[in-house]
């Protein structure tokens, strides 16, 4: 059951409404955009919501089962805010959606929520408009709950069921901390902050710190001690330095834009280190986007990506990243020592081997 005002209900109900269909996008990345197909713009609950992008939806329809909403959205560019670059570049895929209903000749009325949720893959016409399905918020209960078992772990890395620390989340001051805990610390504070303020991945020199006496942060950050091994107190809690499995790197030359060479420190990378792995760019153009890894050569320092990047990559962006992992239990055992968290079963009996039967003779 929807919730809307008597006054609102009144209006719907009379014989000549004035309605206009107001919906919010939220991106990935916290920027919000809103639209009308009011041909003038409506300020709502603080919010503006511009005409000047022609979109058109289908109806809605309501069922009982866990399918896609039936509901899609057909847009064309006509806004400097909603631009085919971001599109094309994925930005608002998945992003999230609110749609309503208002009264544009008085909007004290409030307002008639339609759908909530997120939109699926946006894709692009040749004929230049944008079309999109919206994806409901019954739409997580059609997922599988359940696992089947396998050879291959079915964590991925650096989850909550892998438990390798691949980022672990910045120090806090004034926080405790418990023995096993995984921490990065900005020890090089020369390095220029990108946006949003977050250092870029050379201000951790490569490493975490994992914590091995329990206890509160102390309030300002001592010098952290990068030497592998060595343990710095901070506080009430001791962090010994560990190498970090995410490494800083640059761009040195540009082949395609699907394959480029880099500027790494890593001692331990051999051929097909880095494969099935991903990086993040943290400079740039492609700024914030992350891509999988589809091959690396130690000769060179060649990645070879498995999609090219959104947008041109220039010599000198920064970026950061992380090996792969084929989910083999060997891979897990040699390559991460973590064999006590893998998810598969590579010891269970296959259906040849299940399907035999004792030999008659």
């Amino acid at each position: 059951m929807k919730n809307v005002s008597g006054a609102l209900l009144a209006h719907l109900d009379g014989t000549v409404t004035t309605l206009a269909t107001l919906w919010k996008l939220t991106r990935n990345d916290g920027i919000e955009f809103f639209f009308t197909d009011h041909d003038v713009d409506i300020i709502f609950e603080g919010d503006t919501y511009l005409s000047r992008v022609g979109y058109n939806r289908t109806a809605v329809q309501n069922n009982s089962g866990m399918s896609v909403d039936n509901l899609d959205l057909v847009g064309v560019f006509d806004s400097a805010s909603l631009t085919d670059t971001d599109l094309r570049a994925g930005l608002f895929d998945y992003c999230k959606i609110r749609i309503m209903v208002v009264n544009w000749s008085d909007l004290t009325q409030g307002a008639l929520r339609i759908r909530s949720g997120w939109l699926g893959e946006v894709i692009l016409t040749p004929q230049g408009y944008f079309k999109s399905e919206l994806r409901g918020m019954t739409q997580a209960l059609s997922q599988n709950v359940g696992e089947v078992y396998q050879a291959e772990c079915r964590a991925d890395l650096g989850d909550s069921r892998c438990k390798i620390p691949v980022r672990p989340p910045l120090v806090q001051r004034s926080t405790s901390y418990a023995v096993g805990d995984f921490v990065r610390v900005q020890t090089d504070f020369g390095v220029v902050t990108t946006i949003g303020g977050e250092p870029t991945q050379d201000a951790y020199e490569d490493r975490y710190y994992e914590c091995t006496v329990g206890g509160t942060t102390d309030v300002a950050q001592p010098v952290y001690d990068t030497t592998i091994g060595n343990t710095t107190t901070d506080g009430g809690a001791d962090f010994i330095a560990r190498d970090s499995w995410t490494r800083a790197a640059v761009v040195a030359s540009t082949i395609t834009n699907d394959q480029f060479t880099i500027t790494v420190s890593e001692a331990r990378a051999v051929d097909g280190w880095f494969n099935g792995g991903g990086f993040t760019f943290e400079t740039g153009d492609n700024a914030g986007f992350t891509i999988e890894i589809r091959s690396w050569v130690q000769t060179g320092s060649v990645l070879t990506l498995f999609l090219p990047a959104n947008f041109t990559i220039q010599v000198g962006d920064k970026l950061r990243l992380y090996p792969g992992c084929d989910k083999r239990s060997e891979t897990c055992s040699v390559r991460f020592d973590n064999i006590l968290n893998f998810r598969g079963e590579p010891f269970v009996p296959g259906t040849d081997e299940l399907g035999k039967y004792p030999d008659a003779q």
